[in-house]
């Protein structure tokens, strides 16, 4: 037999580094080859494929929820770009909004948006651009050990002016189709960053916290003559600071109504019936009269506060649908429009005053006499001591409820009415539901949630009163009043005859010109673009369109495929969707995959601004990213579903794919270099006359349909699932009942068990990257000088047809398999070893006589026989094997009595076992022929060994054997003492 040469590649060993320093080779690899880039490069041109990548925020380090998404967006770009498409990736960044201001205002010291004002917006942006300039991200590291293919060095930035030129450019866009309004409405805001604050964005970190807050209930004296007059309406708030801006009450006029006397008797009172109980509790009261709530409205009353001159509307009983409720307080309800935005909605329908007593810093405004100045949380005490001094409060209580918190700074936030730019969602939602319907989400579950947000979605404030990020392009003339809106830089240059010197406040805020309707000066008003409207832009601003790579953006928009948590579907996909509809007509993506919501150590979403989450960088560097990739790719989370973090299942992808895929590898190179067999190329053939070569190929086929058509329907765990059973088919059920050939050198078994292999790594590569590129290289390259650099710059595997001979057989086999698995189960409950052979198996099915010679051996019975009725005196056991979608039930009957010669048979394999044992310790090869010396003082086993003397030096490689005492060690073979020794 011709040497091996141990010096070829085929046969270097797959593990002689570990997984994680394997991984760390190949990163550098890819690095050094420039594999990502070719990837890219050498697919055609006319066959794009896009993805929108939604940018991370440049501060703080990835957590686990970070890296998810990231993995999903390298899995489908490497499939389809081994499906020959060619797919650009580029890497962006989030570098606008409160996340960095709120970092900047920290390192230079600043507390609130008013001390901003005072450090100078100039000073302030320029330090806010520092900052991201700086900042030290750690991204690349995470990006390269997860295995993410995309071009980091060339990435955008929302804050690039090429970014920003194509943001003002779609605002421009929407503000000549008449979809940009001013207005005034009543929005979540900030107290201490001083701006409105998106309701989705409170949503998606659930900024929700339970929080003690006063519940009064105030006297509302009724001026209007007729019965009513005197009577004192009671309303339920817990917002005691809204009182001095009362406008209105509100009640249901289908309502019953009640006017009652306390025990006093002294004050007649107005409450809905149904709430008298709760309002009074055990207190006696006298009913003096009961009337529907539509005779109230229209009723006059003295309000508690009057520092505003009210209008003719102000301070009357009104009713409002959707209001007023039962559930809680007095069935009356206190409206202050501005601060809610139902009040303001009612206000606007009834012509109310809309209030303004609270200034930007939350703090009420000097017309508010008594508590000017004074912060409105702050204000609750006083403001209800006040009430109580002027007897005009009823009830005071504390109550926990949920309450919104600004999701950067903690500050708990109000609804506070004010000036704003909006986006006329209205107008458009016809067009944004119809083309809903078009886009594909990998869960049908979400696109309804998509449509409701869209059915449910207010008109979007785009405006800001912010200072880092993209300035909305609008001049407003300080005489008349004219607005001029631009939506390039040069547009601004050619108006004004100056030069921006960037899109930033600092950049254009100076830059002034004539109004043409009058004498008046044109001044860039102040605010500030939603940082999600630079978010909605991202498929433009990306490519700086439409100034530059019209072409480019003309192939790759609409986006083929989107991924992100699911709290983005009323985030930033509702608002590309917004944008793209309304500015190009139609959709920015096809194909959707959401993630679900992975719960931090406290119980909550993980989130950077909480930090409840460890550094997943111990995980990278113990157990690799292969490994987080299985187990995010194959968990539930891909598919929308919320889970924990289960760190053992995480360590188990090790253990069922990663480490199972180098032995099997392993595996095939000993006996490769055992019998010198070396494939001629990576395209070898399998065989096709064994039956267990014709299954595993068969079960290959089906693996392939499971991972590709996974894959192509966006179904990433369904793919990686079929990964660990189809490793487990291959090495435990594949080679296990293979051995004896692997270890004869069969040419047609090795043939099959390495085809498999390289058709697995091709199959698996968009997956587990790491692992298949180390296979790749010891497996294809080292006999293939011709093949790629990469697999992943191979093309994917064509889909072989899985015939109606490969179903059948592939359903045999599994139902010898269920057949095996039930046998042992059997012989364990009664305690007989699997090294006792055993006469008969009955089965009630046919089976191919291949499947019976295996079925036989791994059960270790002499005979398979075919029976519907099957002796009685056997150990039965039903066996249910699925058929297609539903289960058949089979009986298998196992003939468990044990003759003599079974007794003798088990004896003599387990001597032939002692005999390969002590070789291996004496350091025999397994080709060579040696002398045995076999010494026991029962002559049960000479006899034995005398009777079968033949077969067992065949089984065991010996020339010859004596029966003589001998040194060596003394051994077991059932109840029987030998000792053997190996004669030199």
């Amino acid at each position: 037999m011709a040497k091996p040469n141990h010096n070829d590649q085929f046969y270097k060993k797959i593990d002689s580094l570990s997984i994680v320093q394997t991984e760390e080779e190949i990163s550098k690899f890819w690095e050094s080859e420039k594999s990502f880039e070719k990837s890219v490069n050498e697919r055609p041109e006319n066959n794009p494929y896009s993805f929108l990548d939604g940018p991370p925020f440049v501060t703080g380090i990835p957590g686990p929820q970070s890296l998810l998404p990231r993995i999903a967006k390298d899995v489908i770009p490497r499939y389809k770009t081994m499906k020959g498409y060619r797919v650009r990736r580029v890497w962006g960044w989030d570098c606008h909004g409160l996340p960095i201001e709120e970092k900047t205002e920290k390192k230079v010291g600043l507390k609130n948006r008013r001390e901003i004002e005072t450090f100078g917006i100039n000073n302030f942006i320029d330090a806010c651009h520092t900052y991201v300039d700086e900042v030290s991200s750690e991204w690349k590291w995470y990006v390269d050990r997860i295995g993410e293919w995309i071009d980091f060095e060339g990435a955008y930035r929302t804050m690039d002016e090429d970014y920003m030129e194509s943001v003002i450019w779609v605002f421009r866009k929407l503000y000549d189709k008449g979809l940009i309004y001013e207005g005034v409405k009543t929005l979540l805001y900030c107290t201490r960053c001083g701006t409105p604050v998106s309701s989705f964005e409170i949503a998606m970190d659930d900024s929700y916290t339970d929080m003690e807050d006063p519940a009064i209930t105030v006297e509302f004296p009724v001026t209007t003559e007729g019965k009513f007059k005197g009577a004192r309406i009671l309303a339920w708030t817990t917002t005691p600071w809204t009182m001095p801006s009362n406008r209105a009450l509100v009640v249901d006029p289908s309502e019953t109504y009640v006017m009652f006397t306390s025990k006093e008797g002294s004050k007649k009172y107005i409450v809905a019936k149904k709430r008298l109980p709760h309002v009074l509790g055990d207190d006696p009261y006298t009913v003096v009269a009961e009337f529907l709530g539509k005779e109230l409205i229209g009723l006059s009353y003295t309000a508690p506060y009057d520092y505003f001159k009210p209008n003719e509307n102000d301070w009357k009983v009104y009713s409002y649908e959707g209001m007023v409720h039962m559930e809680e307080g007095t069935g009356i309800v206190h409206s202050a429009p501005g601060f809610g935005e139902i009040d303001t909605e009612m206000g606007n329908h009834y012509g109310l005053t809309i209030m303004f007593s609270v200034d930007d810093a939350g703090c009420f405004v000097p017309e508010v006499k008594d508590f000017a100045g004074q912060y409105v949380k702050k204000a609750d005490e006083n403001i209800i001591k006040d009430l109580e001094t002027r007897d005009l409060l009823f009830k005071a209580e504390k109550i926990i409820h949920r309450y919104p918190y600004c999701y950067r700074c903690q500050t708990p936030l109000i609804q506070k009415a004010q000036k704003s730019w909006f986006i006329n969602v209205q107008k458009l939602k016809p067009q944004l539901l119809e083309n809903a319907k078009k886009i594909n989400w990998a869960n049908p579950v979400f696109a309804k949630q998509f449509e409701n947000n869209i059915k449910a979605a207010p008109d979007w404030c785009i405006s800001r009163t912010r200072y880092w990020a993209t300035v909305m392009p609008v001049w407003r003339c300080d005489k008349c009043g004219e607005i001029e809106v631009f939506g390039s830089k040069s547009e601004i240059k050619e108006r004004s005859g100056q030069e921006p010197k960037s899109l930033h406040r600092n950049g254009v805020d100076h830059i002034t010109f004539k109004c043409e309707k009058c004498e008046g000066t044109m001044r860039r008003i102040p605010e500030v673009l939603d940082v999600w409207m630079e978010s909605g832009s991202m498929p433009y601003g990306q490519l700086h369109y439409p100034f530059e790579n019209k072409e480019l953006f003309k192939v790759t928009f609409p986006a083929d495929y989107i991924v992100e948590y699911v709290a983005q579907i009323r985030a930033w996909f509702y608002c590309m969707h917004v944008i793209s509809n309304a500015v190009i007509g139609e959709n920015s993506f096809k194909n959707v995959v959401v993630t679900g919501v992975m719960a931090g150590t406290d119980g909550r979403k993980m989130s950077k601004s909480l930090g409840n989450y460890p550094d997943p960088k111990a995980v990278l560097t113990n157990l690799g990213g292969d490994a987080m990739r299985l187990y995010f790719m194959g968990s539930s989370i891909m598919v929308g579903e919320n889970v924990d973090m289960n760190e053992e299942e995480l360590r188990n992808q090790v253990k069922t794919v990663l480490f199972p895929l180098r032995n099997t590898i392993k595996y095939l190179q000993i006996y490769a270099e055992l019998h010198n067999w070396k494939p001629s190329s990576s395209k070898i053939n399998p065989g096709e006359s064994n039956l267990l070569d014709r299954w595993i190929v068969a079960r290959t086929k089906r693996f392939q349909t499971e991972v590709e058509g996974g894959l192509e329907s966006y179904n990433i765990p369904s793919a990686t699932k079929a990964i660990a059973p189809y490793l487990d088919d291959l090495s435990t059920w594949y080679i296990r009942r293979s051995r004896d050939r692997f270890a004869a050198g069969d040419v047609d078994a090795l043939s099959t068990l390495y085809w498999a292999l390289v058709k697995f790594i091709r199959l698996t590569a968009p997956i587990i990257p790491f692992a298949t590129e180390s296979a790749y290289e010891a497996l294809v390259k080292s006999v293939d000088k011709t093949a790629l650099t990469s697999v992943h710059l191979e093309l994917y595997p064509k889909a072989e047809i899985l015939t109606k001979e490969d179903e059948a057989l592939m359903d045999q086999m599994e139902l010898l398999r269920s057949f095996a698995t039930t046998g042992q189960m059997i012989r364990v409950t009664n305690n007989i070893p699997l090294k006792q052979p055993l006469q008969t198996l009955y089965v009630d099915t046919v089976l191919d006589n291949g499947l019976i010679d295996i079925l036989k051996d791994e059960l270790n019975v002499k005979d398979v026989l075919e029976a519907t009725k099957a002796p009685s005196d056997l150990a039965l056991e039903e066996v249910k094997v699925k058929s297609g979608k539903e289960f058949v039930t089979h009986m298998l009957g196992l003939d468990l009595k044990i003759s003599e010669e079974l007794k003798k048979e088990r004896l003599l394999a387990e001597l032939a076992r002692q005999i390969q044992v002590t070789r291996k310790e004496s350091g025999c090869n397994q080709a060579d022929f040696v002398s045995l010396a076999l010494h026991t003082k029962d002559d049960t086993i000479q006899k034995l060994v005398e009777a079968n003397l033949s077969e067992l030096k065949e089984k065991t490689k010996l020339s010859s054997l004596e029966f003589k005492e001998n040194s060596g060690k003394e051994l077991k073979v059932g109840e029987y003492k030998v000792t053997l020794r190996i004669l030199k």
